[in-house]
């Protein structure tokens, strides 16, 4: 299979709308909170349009086979906190590839891409970050075969 990956444009904004109902899709079978909220669609494109396309801050590398969107991650940078050693880093978020491509190393050439990303001037961050949901443990074991190390767990409690 022959895939090339880049950065999104605003022009892929509707094609991108399926890739992202594939990721909230799979995030809704471990939390059903992951559904989506009436005008999500129009949302979601007014957020990719306005916060992630030629933004410093944050970009959308997309997988394309055959002139097809096959692939696509977000990419974010995070900032400095105020009061711990936690400087600027990259937050990957959204990572999602269908299923035909999926095994091919999809995945690994988009994160490559969003790391020359994170590298790059005005961004120069050392170290970037990603989410698992609870109970994916296929993500995790992709995540740590990939090199990540898993550095936080966050918890939640329903108040009653």
């Amino acid at each position: 299979m022959d895939v090339t990956t880049r950065h999104a444009d605003a022009e892929d904004g509707t094609a991108l709308l399926d890739l992202w109902h594939g990721f909230t899709d799979h995030l809704s079978e471990y939390d059903d909170r992951y559904r989506h909220k009436e005008n999500a669609d129009e949302r979601w494109l007014t957020y990719f349009e306005n916060q992630l396309v030629d933004s410093k801050y944050g970009t959308v590398v997309v997988a394309e086979s055959d002139d097809e969107l096959v692939g696509v991650v977000e990419a974010r940078i995070m900032g400095n906190h105020p009061i711990f050693r936690l400087e600027d880093h990259g937050y990957v978020n959204g990572l999602y590839v269908i299923e035909p491509y999926r095994d091919e190393g999809v995945a690994k050439a988009m994160l490559e891409t969003a790391v020359e990303w994170f590298r790059a001037s005005p961004r120069h961050v050392n170290f970037y970050r990603i989410n698992a949901i609870e109970g994916d443990e296929i993500a995790q074991e992709t995540y740590e075969a990939l090199g990540f190390t898993p550095v936080e767990h966050v918890y939640e409690k329903q108040l009653e």
